[in-house]
């Protein structure tokens, strides 16, 4: 199979779908958890979301980078 240079969907947006899961399903199925549960919950979510944001400026900042195979030419 022939490799493409179609540019690939974001893998970021996973952050952030695991990080509201982790904000919020615990606290959803679990309503008599501890305080300290919770607050670790919130902080893995946070740790969780930050990543996304460091991985989504990655991705921006390679989406911005020339390719190293030079710009496509013109099929004209």
């Amino acid at each position: 199979m022939a490799p493409t240079k179609d540019r690939q969907d974001s893998t970021a947006v996973w952050y952030f779908i695991a990080a509201t899961f982790i904000l919020t399903l615990p606290n959803l199925l679990f309503p008599d958890m501890h305080v300290a549960v919770r607050v670790a919950i919130v902080l893995v979510g946070i740790v969780i979301m930050a990543l996304g944001f460091v991985h989504l400026r990655g991705e921006l900042a390679a989406r911005d980078r020339p390719s190293p195979d030079g710009p496509p030419a013109d099929e004209d």
